[in-house]
């Protein structure tokens, strides 16, 4: 062999090696760097500049925080110092000068310090005097003196111009009970020299709140005197909401317990509250910010505080207002970004220098990458190409190698798996149409997931009538969801659902008189590209459908799935002993003689509940007993035919029992389900004949039992065990009347015979999940 055709297959594999190294490895290696030390500079920046953005934006609130305290000290202040001022004042006059004194400091204060509403002066005798604002502008002022007219307390009115002139005076009904003494603002300053406040209070009428500091204090006639200075939040809160903290933070004053004192949308949050001051608190989903913020100081006490919310970071800062009412809390806030937004911008900026860089970065790597990879796409393609036509090759061949394919008595299991294994499917199905088109029935249907084979199911044209249609028009469709599509609605909920399947894709199967089938199949994600293959097996499969309508007529099929499975196993039970009946139904034969253990291996159970009868006379209950008569010696005469074991009846339910021996009997399940079937249409036509609704559901198992006779002479049969159980739980749990459900168990035992359809998932005690079908007819 010449040397230049030898090859060395570590050469090669060093040259694939490298050149992923040079053209893969490298660049992105290369824009890895590039892009981490982009990222890294534009972190470092960031941090710098955040830290000095927090830092100057701590300084600015915290400027205007003391800027706004100040403002709010000086707007309490008058309350404060005037009653030091007044108290000095009318302490050091006699006390018929007291009044003019009040009068002239009072009706001063309120012209010249806006938000001053009022004073008041009482003593320890009950005697009250109150100047108040007056008038919708406030402008004039109401004096009013608590007088006694004919034993009766009353308050009189005089009102006057800010120039001093008396305009008017009327006289009002006091209260019996007033005390001046008994008021919050009098009490609180009991045994204390100290100027006091009360909690705020609200007048819903003139929508004002308003709070009172009150100052005791002796006269010259040695009478204890309180002075009260009323001052309304309402411009104080005014005053807040117009302060802009940067360009749209906000103050607001808070007391010890949360209760919002002053601050934006304060008549709002008053009557949210109910007018009640000690609801007045702030509520998260209003005011976020400053509940957070509110949140931050009690945890963490005074100071500046940052947070975030709704990706947005703010700033808060808490600190004490001097000169106020003891635990009033300035609380501020502002979103970062308003104190430097510079910073912001100048950050955006990086970040978009950053970004159009690595973009470059990005699109030549791409670039350099996609030329790499779409020959290696490529490469991958074709060999996946090879490796999907060897598959479907392989498919071909062992359908073709498929003994007895055509012969319809053979189940060729091999369509329907190579079917589901080609496309990927989660489950392929063959069904075909009953000679008359009322049915459909699944000839053989694979579950790829579960490595399983089923078949037998039956699905009438009156449940799934837009379904049949659409199989008929002979077009093949793939529906991406079943559940949505009228046609395929009731296919989904019948078929489908039970193991959670959504795409459906149905292709017709022709034979020369029109459509016999179709195959079904359930999220098969290659059937689009693979039609020719699910064609090839369709035509197969309409062969083999096209020889069983050959094989047979469709009396012939009525007669063979009627008579020939029953009759053989009638044949096979003909050994078994003569029913008698005593006080049961229908008694077990030789109760005497069962077996001693008890135990029997295989038994049918087949319960039948009726729902309980409503009748309103003598003549409808003589009606109703003759019918239940008349079903009951059904019901013997079908057990003696089908020659079960007993029959037992309790009250609204009937319990027939068949294959109690000690040797398990292969034919007592299809004795129970043919007698079931046979009960069921008498029960319909009795009933019908007595213009009744159905009023009774079937439920039938097939396994272990255990029972025996029980009593004195004359013995009675009893059975036990999940078996009965189960049957009982079937019949409970039909969905119809006049059904027959059954469980996996009779439908592995009878699918061959019989037709079923699904009926989804169950839960029984102890057992767990199972599976349930509704018996529908004979093959």
């Amino acid at each position: 062999m010449p040397s230049d055709e030898i090859i060395d297959p570590t050469l090669q594999h060093d040259v694939s090696v490298r050149r992923v190294l040079l053209h893969l490895v490298l660049p992105l290696l290369s824009l890895v760097l590039g892009i981490v030390a982009v990222i890294l500079i534009g972190v470092h920046s960031y941090r710098t500049t955040r830290a000095g953005v927090e830092t100057l934006t701590h300084e600015l609130l915290g400027a205007v925080q003391h800027y706004i305290a100040q403002e709010v000290s000086d707007y309490i202040r008058p309350a404060l110092g005037g009653n030091i001022i007044a108290s000095s004042m009318i302490e050091h006059v006699p006390a018929g000068v007291q009044e003019r004194v009040f009068y002239s400091y009072g009706a001063a204060m309120l012209r010249s310090i806006p938000q001053l509403q009022s004073f008041y002066l009482a003593d320890d005798q009950g005697h009250f005097i109150l100047i108040t604002r007056h008038g919708k502008d406030g402008k004039q002022q109401e004096r009013t003196t608590l007088q006694v007219h004919d034993s009766r307390k009353v308050f009189h009115h005089d009102y006057y111009t800010d120039d001093g002139v008396k305009v008017g005076e009327a006289d009002d009904p006091a209260p019996e009970d007033y005390d001046p003494r008994k008021r919050a603002w009098y009490q609180n300053t009991e045994g204390t020299d100290a100027i006091k406040w009360t909690q705020p209070f609200l007048f819903p009428t003139d929508k004002q709140f308003v709070m009172t500091s009150s100052l005791r204090f002796k006269g010259q006639d040695g009478h204890t005197l309180v002075f009260a200075t009323n001052i309304s939040l309402n411009a104080l809160s005014t005053f807040l909401d117009n302060i802009k903290v940067g360009k749209s933070g906000n103050a607001i004053v808070l007391d010890k317990q949360g209760r919002v004192m002053a601050g934006r949308n304060l008549m709002q949050i008053a009557e949210s509250a109910g007018w009640d001051p000690n609801k007045m608190v702030l509520d998260p989903k209003t005011h976020p910010v400053f509940a957070r913020g509110y949140d931050h100081y009690r945890v963490h006490g005074l100071g500046p505080r940052s947070f975030t919310i709704n990706g947005k970071q703010y700033v808060t800062i808490a600190a004490p207002l001097p000169n106020s009412t003891e635990g009033w809390i300035l609380l501020l806030s502002a979103p970062e970004s308003d104190f430097a937004s510079f910073a912001k911008q100048s950050s955006q900026q990086s970040l978009q220098f950053a970004g159009v860089i690595i973009t470059f970065s990005l699109v030549l790597a791409a670039l350099l990458i996609r030329q790499v990879r779409r020959s290696e796409r490529s490469a991958r393609l074709l060999k996946r190409q090879d490796t999907q036509i060897a598959h479907e090759t392989s498919a071909v061949q062992q359908v073709a190698a498929t003994p007895a394919l055509f012969d319809p008595a053979n189940d060729a299991l091999v369509l329907t798996e190579q079917l589901a294994y080609i496309t990927n499917a989660h489950r392929a199905s063959i069904w075909r149409f009953l000679h008359d088109g009322s049915a459909m029935i699944c000839e053989d249907s694979y579950d790829q997931k579960q490595d399983a084979h089923s078949g037998g199911f039956e699905m009438s044209r009156s449940e799934l009538d837009e379904f049949f249609k659409a199989v008929e028009d002979g077009e093949a469709f793939t529906l991406p969801n079943a559940a949505i599509d009228a046609r395929t609605t009731q296919f989904e909920r019948l078929v489908m659902r039970e193991i959670g399947t959504h795409v459906l894709a149905v292709y017709p199967i022709h034979g020369a008189g029109g459509v016999l089938g179709a195959v079904v199949l359930e999220d098969a994600t290659m059937a689009p590209h693979l039609v020719y293959f699910v064609d090839l097996v369709a035509s197969i499969a309409g062969m083999r459908l096209m020889a069983l309508q050959g094989v047979s007529s469709p009396e012939d099929e009525k007669a063979s799935g009627d008579d020939g499975g029953f009759h053989a196993a009638l044949q096979n039970a003909a050994s078994l002993p003569a029913t008698r009946f005593d006080n049961m139904l229908m008694h077990a034969p030789e109760v005497g003689g069962v077996s001693s253990s008890g135990i029997y291996p295989a038994v049918a159970v087949l319960v039948i509940t009726f729902s309980d009868p409503v009748v309103d006379g003598e003549k409808e209950t003589e009606g109703l007993l003759a019918l239940i008569n008349q079903l009951a010696t059904e019901v013997q005469r079908v057990a003696q035919e089908r020659k079960l074991f007993a029959v037992e009846v309790a009250g609204h339910r009937m319990i027939c029992m068949a294959g109690c021996t000690p040797d398990e009997d292969p034919t007592a399940v299809i004795r129970m389900a043919d007698a079931a079937l046979t009960m069921r249409e008498t029960f319909m036509a009795a009933l019908a004949a007595a213009d009744l609704e159905p009023v009774f559901t079937m439920g039938l198992d097939y396994g272990a039992a255990f029972g025996g006779a029980v009593g004195e002479d004359p013995k009675v049969f009893n059975l036990w065990g999940q078996t009965v159980s189960l049957a009982e739980l079937m019949a409970q749990g039909a969905a119809d009347a006049g059904t027959i459900q059954v469980t996996e168990r009779v439908y592995s035992a009878l699918r061959d015979r019989y037709l079923f359809r699904s009926r989804g998932a169950f839960f029984a005690p102890h057992l767990g999940l199972g599976r349930a079908y509704v018996l529908a007819a004979r093959r």
